[in-house]
Order: structure tokens, then C-alpha cells, then sequence
């Protein structure tokens, strides 16, 4: 009788939060200026701006037609819809990371570690497609398929090599602290909320 009272005992305390661990789930759960809640705002604010960015592109397209736009316009809007996706998978995450089932602090962890990965991803996948479109540069001047880009052809090639070398280091280092301050600074605090749940 006792051994099944010290596995019931056992099996809540697995499930069940401590005193300190329930403290600070209230805090990442409910307090409105809790790292959770500002990562949530800002996903979904970023989430705002993508129609903005559609309508820009469809006066474009109206404007000048399909065979009008370029394929590093295209790309661009690649890039701003990728931006889009992030914010959109992250938001819909941090809402789950919002319905807490079984062990808290795995459930949190587990979510939290997603959304670093994400995170972490997503820069160099942002750099990747900024060193697409400098190639893609590159090539409509060689077969000339697109028009709108032979201004570019008129730069030097070793100049074009420095001009795509700056922008994409600084486009990632920017971006890189972007990243973080948008978002890593406040994922790095939801994690030592975390650790101080043991």
C-alpha cells in the first residue's frame, strides 16, 4: 500500500511543478511583459507588414505586366515572403508554447530550442537567398534574360565582386543583429526562466 502511495506520489511530482517552477510559469505565462508575450507581439506585428509589402508588388505587376518584372524583383519578393513564413510558423509555435500539456519545463524546452533553431536557420537561409540573387545578377548579364539589370553589367566585374562581397557580409552581420535583438535577447531570457525551474 505504501509502495502505491510513494508512485502516486512520485508520478505527480514528475507532472506537477514545484512551488519556484509554478512561480515562474505564471510569470512566463501570464505576466504581459514576460519574454513569451513580447516574442508573440513581435511575430505578430511582423505578420502586418506582409500585406503592405503585396499590395507594393501588385501595383508593380499592373503596372508593368508580367514580362516587366525582373528576376531579382521576383527574388526579392522570395526573400520578403520567407520573412513572412517565419513569423508566421514562429507565432503559431509560441501559441502552442501558450497551451502547456504534461511536463512544463520539457514542453517549454523543447519549443523554446525549436524556435532558437528557427531562428538561428532562417539567418542563414535570409544570407542564402541574397547570395542567389547577386548570382542571378551575375548571370542575366552574361545571357542577357534580363533587361531591366544591364546597368549592372556597366560596373567593372572585379568592382560588382566587391559591391556583392560587402552586401551580403553586411547584409548577414546586419541581419544577425537584427535577429537578436528582435528576437534572441528575449528567447535567451525565456531560456534562463527555464533553467530556473529545476
Amino acid at each position: 500500500m505504501e509502495l502505491e502511495n510513494l508512485k502516486e506520489l512520485w508520478a505527480k511530482s514528475a507532472t506537477q511543478p514545484t512551488a519556484s517552477a509554478y512561480q515562474i510559469s505564471e510569470l512566463i505565462y501570464r505576466d504581459s511583459n514576460s519574454p513569451l508575450a513580447v516574442l508573440e507581439k513581435k511575430f505578430r506585428s511582423a505578420l502586418y507588414i506582409f500585406p503592405a509589402v503585396i499590395i507594393l508588388f501588385a501595383g508593380k505587376f499592373i503596372k508593368d505586366g508580367y514580362t516587366g518584372q525582373s528576376i531579382t524583383m521576383w527574388l526579392l519578393f522570395g526573400i520578403l515572403f520567407s520573412e513572412f513564413l517565419f513569423s508566421l510558423l514562429n507565432y503559431r509555435l509560441l501559441k502552442r508554447l501558450r497551451e502547456p500539456s504534461g511536463n512544463i519545463r520539457e514542453n517549454l524546452l523543447k519549443r523554446v530550442f525549436l524556435l532558437q533553431r528557427r531562428n538561428h536557420n532562417y539567418l542563414y537561409l535570409h544570407t542564402g537567398l541574397y547570395i542567389v540573387m547577386a548570382a542571378l545578377l551575375e548571370l542575366s548579364i552574361h545571357f542577357n534574360f534580363d533587361n531591366t539589370q544591364n546597368w549592372w553589367g556597366n560596373i567593372a566585374l572585379p568592382l560588382r565582386l566587391i559591391i556583392c562581397l560587402a552586401f551580403v557580409t553586411g547584409e548577414y552581420f546586419i541581419k544577425k543583429h537584427s535577429q537578436k535583438k528582435l528576437y534572441g535577447q528575449y528567447i535567451d531570457r525565456l531560456n534562463d526562466l527555464i533553467s530556473q525551474m529545476d
